[in-house]
């Protein structure tokens, strides 16, 4: 675990490399993110229209299209948002930012429904029995968490040194990084590139950097496990 000081000083560091990666990251991600959101999307609908077993032509068949269209989009869009990533490269390691692309509109959206929310439950409160107040109470509370609804930006950095191990994903634009340390990793996570191009730039970046460091290529991101620093690490617990 690295010291606040050291934390400081990557952040002071000059940046050699900075890039930045717009989408989900990883080549099969977006298919997998868009069928999960189809599948949650179209459950719904599809068993309203199976029990009304309403004609093509009705105006339920055309109700139960729209909700299905709705949800795929609400779901893929809010639940498995894009990422917008940005990245600096220094020579102690990599620092970076990573923000879901949510339109702000949704954010406004789900504020004001926060506030409706809050409202119908003061009013529940007051027109029906105090046992109201224990259901209405705790929908008003999440509610008041939900007023202050917006979109945030994490920060994030990995020290990396000639121990690191850059897993290079062929034929994709992400990268897997192990950082060994004691008793494990430091670090093991994937870090994402636009274009080939710019991971090639950027494989040359930390080849410049730290000219000990081992890169291995492998064909699937799970091949990494194979390798022996993981094979190390299990031998040493």
């Amino acid at each position: 675990m690295k010291s606040r000081e050291n934390i400081e000083q990557l952040y002071l560091t000059e940046t050699v490399y900075s890039w930045e990666c717009i989408g989900i990251g990883g080549k099969y991600s977006p298919f997998i993110r868009w069928a999960f959101a189809i599948f949650a999307g179209l459950l719904l609908p599809i068993f309203l229209m199976l029990v009304e077993d309403d004609p093509i032509w009705s105006l339920g068949f055309w109700y139960c299209l729209t909700l299905a269209s709705m949800g795929i989009l609400m779901t893929r869009y809010l639940f498995f948002p894009d990422k917008h990533r940005c990245y600096h490269l220094t020579s102690m390691g990599i620092h970076y930012t990573e923000q879901d692309m949510i339109p702000e509109v949704a954010y406004k959206i789900a504020r004001g429904f926060a506030w409706v929310g809050i409202v119908v439950c003061i009013i529940v409160a007051f027109m029906f029995a105090p046992l109201a107040f224990v259901g209405a109470g705790a929908f008003a509370l999440m509610s008041f968490g939900m007023t202050n609804f917006q979109s945030t930006v994490d920060k994030s950095y990995i020290f990396i040194d000639e121990r690191s191990v850059v897993f290079n994903v062929m034929n994709d634009s992400v990268l897997s990084l192990s950082v060994p340390g004691k008793g494990g990793f430091e670090y093991v996570g994937d870090i994402y590139t636009q274009t080939l191009e710019q991971k090639a730039e950027l494989l040359s970046h930390l080849k410049s950097l730290f000219p000990e460091m081992e890169m291995v290529k492998i064909k699937r991101l799970n091949d990494q496990y194979k390798h022996p620093v993981y094979q190390q690490d299990e031998v040493a617990e």
